[in-house]
């Protein structure tokens, strides 16, 4: 595990990569036969053979070769025999998925090489000057609002002044293999937590979920914003950040050079006065420090194989470069088998939207400029309610363009229903843009496009064509949505002149024409031009627009229903399932649908009953999904079809339904008597009981019925503890109940005897606003009460370090309980995993699993936990991987733990 003090950075990096990638591969080979394999390829291109000397000066001392092509010989061959498939043998999307691969590696490797040549470590990375540079354009970007804006004539503010945190979750986890089974890697869903914890956890990537404008790129920014000032005022933090949409990273440019391209551009207007190099991402951006490279916008990537190849590539990065980048990989929810590629150990993270004080607090920043912000942050959450947006408001995207149109004409009623404040806020934009000249700077360009010619006739021709652009600008808008949206990725301006309505005179040159629809374009408001595009401001906006052209007349509306009801799969077929179009873009399909009450709007609500009486519960999460973005479907059909579905016993999604009720217009009163059944009905399961009791009680007048019902299921001694501490959670939630859930736990914490509610009580008391101080102190007793085991005093440290700011004092409590010798081998393996994760500790956490992983004299199945939790920590993947081979062809352990070691392999694609 030493590492030799006297070579430099680079030497280190390179022999440690070699020695990494050559225990993957030689698998009953040797070196000497890998050396061979590289010699006979060299021969072919007239390079000398490989001696031992020089191999083994590479392996044991980093000592780079001459010229890499000598190097790339050996390390083609190791990756090939390590299962890395060589492109020659493929074809189709697999070959360039290959060649994308190898493209990437050889970048790497090359970076190693370089890194090793260079005599002085301080030349792996950039200069403090160029750094500070960068973070300082970082640092005047993101003082921007990162959703439109429409008030700019009274200064749209910065996203500083309008900022409110959010919480998240841990998401749903996944299944690791168990021995004899399968073992759970955590609860379905964590407590709530910082948003922020997000840039804490622990791994290579980190993905970061929520609703389409649920906040996702304003934590990103935020993020990036804070990072950028502490560095400029401290010189110090755990990771420079970097952000990038995704679909930069989907051309055949490897990540250091997609980096610097998508920074660069993005950067340049905010006083980036260079282009940032390859070379400044393809080192530490300072001496210890990794780059964070925060990903937006994956699900932007219309095609699903495109994602995958995204993530494929950022997961073979993090684990070959463990110590120079860092992801966080942002998206709406994606079914769950795409993110299967990242690894089970994968933190994912769900972005939870507003509480209704954390909008009221957002409210009350917009409207500073007003008299009196805070009663027009009251007026707003009231009209909030009388348009029906009370729900959907608390997703920042809408509370920011709702929060805009409240402002412009506070005397005129918020818009109903999503589509409804889509549509008004595009036209605030055109009304609050008039200030900006728009029909001057139009009529503007086409003069100067006619007056180009001198002819009259095509004088003529040239400004009538470019009045007939102009007057069908708003559909052209829609029709470059519709095909953005589709998956095209060529320039808008080309988008545009291939309509039909763009029709380009002969005598008319096409430079000049494409620069006229650009000019026709950018003062719109609704698009930004980047460095050599126009894109839409937020991902819904194009969805908007692109619905309104799918929609556009009654001919492509019945087109549009056709092609839905024909590639949704019929019941009987592994069960209904929506078109694969995404939620929010099919809300706004809908809405086009059926905003005309006429035959194809007869038709859409037929569609909706049909996969309802047979779609089981697909059709509950659809419905359920569609009501709360509040499209526009009948509220008296729609509440009949979530009746009919909250009433299905054979539907384990009945409270979805029930709870969609609540959104219907006219049916709360419904929803809520649903939701009052279903808690009170034994034969339900108990989460499904919690969850409705939870929603009841968030009915105004319903809340203590709500209330009393959680406080009944907290209490009740008969049900399994992880449920009760589910209830009393969800108790904390319901305003006016959080000393009563407090209370609960405290006396989890305190029960006698059983240490699992002990921690577990004492751990979520510490999470509820105002009792942090009494959690922390149940847990720290409890990991210093020398009456308890070794095992049980670790259970408690590591409940106090998962609680924020108390790691260091938990890490020292960890240290000293690791060396009992009282301590079973489970719980070893389970302090040495939680130390290995945390900063300061990460060494020491390592060499324990590593020993525990090679203790003969310990339980067969904790040595295979022990290297399972090594492949954990990203510098020490390969190595856990090469034990975790050992183990599986280890015959003097038992058949399970070796089967058990197999699966985490296979798992793991060792």
């Amino acid at each position: 595990m030493s590492k030799v003090r006297d070579l430099s950075a680079g030497r280190q990096v390179l022999r440690d990569a070699l020695r990494q990638l050559e225990t993957r591969a030689l698998r009953g080979r040797s070196r000497t036969e890998a050396a061979a394999e590289a010699s006979r390829r060299l021969q072919g291109v007239r390079l000398p053979p490989l001696s031992p000397t020089t191999v083994g000066g590479w392996f044991e001392k980093g000592t780079p070769a001459k010229d890499f092509e000598i190097l790339w010989s050996l390390v083609q061959v190791l990756l090939e025999w390590s299962g890395q498939p060589s492109a020659d043998n493929l074809t189709g999307a697999d070959r360039a998925e290959a060649v994308a691969r190898w493209t990437h590696a050889r970048e790497l490797w090359k970076t190693r090489w370089e890194q090793a040549r260079s005599a002085l470590p301080t030349t792996t990375v950039p200069s403090a000057a160029a750094a500070d540079r960068y973070l300082r354009a970082v640092r005047v970007a993101d003082r921007k609002h990162p959703y439109p804006g429409v008030l700019d004539k009274c200064g749209l503010p910065e996203l500083v002044d309008v900022y409110v945190r959010q919480q998240a979750r841990t998401h749903a986890s996944r299944h690791a293999p168990g021995f004899g089974g399968a073992m759970w890697m955590g609860s379905t869903a964590g407590p709530a937590v910082a948003a922020e914890d997000v840039f804490r956890a622990e791994g290579g990537i980190t993905v970061l979920q929520g609703p389409a404008g649920g906040g996702k790129s304003t934590l990103l920014r935020t993020y990036r914003a804070h990072s950028a000032d502490r560095w400029l005022s401290t010189k110090a933090g755990t990771a420079v950040p970097v952000l990038v949409n995704a679909s930069a990273l989907t051309g055949r440019d490897p990540l250091p050079a997609a980096l610097a391209k998508a920074a660069t551009a993005e950067l340049t207007q905010f006083g980036l006065l260079d282009d940032l190099t390859t070379d400044f991402f393809r080192r530490s951006p300072t001496s210890g420090a990794p780059w964070r490279v925060l990903v937006d916008g994956l699900d932007e990537i219309a095609d699903a194989e495109t994602r995958r190849a995204v993530l494929q590539m950022l997961t073979h990065t993090a684990t070959t470069e463990p110590t120079l980048y860092k992801f966080v990989v942002a998206t709406r929810p994606l079914a769950e088998q795409e993110l299967d590629i990242l690894g089970p150990h994968v933190q994912s993270f769900e972005l939870l939207p507003f509480s209704a004080s954390s909008l009221f607090a957002y409210a009350t920043k917009w409207f500073r400029n007003l008299n009196d912000p805070r009663r027009h942050a009251e007026l707003f959450m009231d009209g909030l309610k009388r348009s029906n947006l009370d729900v959907l408001a608390h997703t920042p995207l809408m509370a920011s363009m709702l929060c805009q149109l409240y402002a412009a004409d506070p005397a005129h009623p918020l818009p109903d229903g999503r589509t409804g404040a889509y549509q008004s806020f595009v036209e605030l934009i055109y009304e609050q843009n008039s200030h900006k000249s728009i029909k001057s700077t139009h009529d503007a360009a086409i003069h100067r496009l006619r007056d180009r010619h001198q002819i009259p006739r095509d004088n003529q021709a040239a400004e009538q064509a470019a009045q007939q652009v102009r007057n069908h600008l708003p559909e052209l808008i829609d029709h470059l949505a519709y095909e953005r949206n589709k998956g095209s990725t060529a320039p808008a301006v080309e988008v545009l002149a291939s309509h039909l309505h763009v029709n380009r005179p002969q005598k008319l040159k096409e430079h000049l024409w494409i620069s006229f629809l650009g000019d026709l374009l950018r003062p719109t408001g609704l698009l930004t031009q980047g460095s050599d595009d126009f894109n839409f401001r937020h991902h819904t906006l194009l969805e908007y627009h692109a619905a309104r052209h799918a929609t556009r007349n009654t001919q492509a509306r019945a087109q549009l229903l056709h092609d839905l009801i024909a590639s949704s799969n019929r019941p009987g077929n592994g069960g209904w399932k929506p078109p694969a179009l995404g939620s929010s873009y099919l809300g706004f399909l809908l809405d086009g649908l059926l905003a005309q009450h006429d035959d194809i709007t007869a038709q859409t609500i037929q569609y909706l009953e049909e996969i309802t009486l047979h779609g089981g519960e697909g059709a509950s999460f659809f419905l359920a999904g569609q009501v709360h973005l509040r499209t526009a479907l009948p509220p008296d059909d729609i509440a009949a079809l979530l009746i009919r579905l909250s009433e299905d016993t054979t539907l384990w999604t009945r409270v979805q339904a029930a709870r969609a009720l609540l959104w219907v217009d006219g049916h709360r009163l419904d929803g809520a008597a649903r939701l009052t059944a279903l808690a009170d009905d034994p034969t339900l399961d108990d989460h499904s009981r919690i969850v409705a009791a939870g929603a009841l009680a968030g009915v105004d007048s319903y809340r203590e019925d709500g209330a009393a019902r959680l406080t009944a299921l907290a209490d009740d001694a008969t049900l399994i503890f992880d449920f009760r501490l589910e209830a009393v959670r969800s108790l904390a939630r319901v305003e006016g109940f959080r000393d009563d859930a407090a209370a609960r736990l405290a006396a989890f914490a305190d029960t006698p005897n059983v240490i699992g509610y002990r921690v577990q009580g004492a751990e979520a008391l510490a999470g509820i606003e105002g009792y942090r101080d009494d959690g922390v102190a149940r847990l720290t007793a409890l990991a210093d009460d020398a009456t308890l085991g070794a095992s049980s005093r670790a259970c408690a440290a590591k409940g106090l370090a998962r609680v924020d700011g108390y790691r260091e004092e938990a890490a020292i409590r960890l240290t000293s309980i690791a060396d009992d010798p009282t301590l079973d081998d489970e719980a070893r393996v389970e302090v040495g995993s939680t130390l290995a994760g945390m900063d300061g500790c990460r060494e020491d956490g390592v060499a324990r699993l590593v020993s525990l992983s090679e203790d003969a004299a310990l339980d067969d199945r904790a040595r295979v936990q022990a290297a399972w939790a090594l492949i954990k920590v990203d510098e020490y993947r390969a190595e856990g991987a090469a034990r975790l081979i050992d183990l599986a062809e280890d015959a003097t352990l038992d058949d399970q733990a070796r089967a058990w070691a197999a699966r985490c392999i296979a798992l793991q694609g060792c």
